[in-house]
C-alpha cells in the first residue's frame, strides 16, 4: 500500500514572537477570569441595615426607639424617617451635620402633612456621633390644633435606608 500525503518540507511553525504574544494574551485573560471568581462580578452590594424598634405613648404622638441596628456606621444623612397611615405618607430627611457634635443632639425638623394631620418629626442622636445607633429615638406627633393621632387609625413609623430605599427593620406600628 501506498502512502497518498505528501510530507512538506517548507512548512514551519508559529514565530517565537508571535508564540510569546499567545502566551502572555492567555495567561492575562486567565488572571482576568480568576479575578472576577474570587472578587465577583459587578462590583459591590449594599444591604439594608435591620432594626428593632419599641414605642411609647409621647404628648400628641408616640415615641420611637431603635433598640439595635445591624449596621454601627449608618450616617443619618442615609436614612429617611416615614410615617404612614396606610395610604398616605409623610417623609424626612436627616441631616448628619444636625446630630454631629458629641453629646445627646435633638433636631426638630419641618412639618408635613399626613392625610388631614400635620405632623412633625423630633431626632435625637443620644452619642451625638452623627451615626444611628441602638440608643437613638425619634418622635413623631401631630401639629396645628390637633391633640394626637386619629382614633382607631393604624400608623406605622420606620426608618428607610436611602441607599436601597428600603425598610429598616419592619418599622413600628401603632394606634392613634
Amino acid at each position: 500500500m501506498k502512502k497518498i500525503w505528501a510530507i512538506r518540507k517548507d512548512a514551519e511553525a508559529v514565530s517565537p514572537v508571535i508564540a510569546t504574544i499567545l502566551m502572555v494574551a492567555i495567561t492575562v485573560v486567565l488572571a482576568a477570569v480568576l479575578y472576577v471568581m474570587v472578587l465577583g462580578f459587578g462590583g459591590t452590594s449594599t444591604t439594608t441595615p435591620a432594626a428593632t424598634y419599641a414605642k411609647t405613648t409621647a404628648t400628641n404622638g408616640q415615641k420611637i426607639s431603635i433598640l439595635s441596628i445591624t449596621k454601627t456606621d449608618v450616617p443619618w444623612d442615609d436614612v429617611k424617617v416615614q410615617l404612614s397611615d396606610g395610604t398616605n405618607f409623610a417623609e424626612w430627611d436627616t441631616v448628619t451635620t444636625d446630630l454631629d457634635g458629641g453629646g445627646a443632639l435633638t433636631k426638630n425638623y419641618t412639618t408635613d402633612t399626613l392625610g388631614s394631620l400635620t405632623v412633625c418629626l423630633l431626632v435625637t442622636d443620644v452619642s451625638g456621633n452623627g451615626f444611628v445607633s441602638g440608643t437613638d429615638y425619634f418622635v413623631v406627633y401631630t401639629y396645628g390644633g390637633a391633640t394626637g393621632f386619629s382614633a382607631g387609625s393604624s400608623y406605622s413609623a420606620a426608618l428607610i435606608y436611602t441607599v436601597t430605599g428600603e425598610k429598616m427593620g419592619t418599622g413600628q406600628t401603632f394606634t392613634g
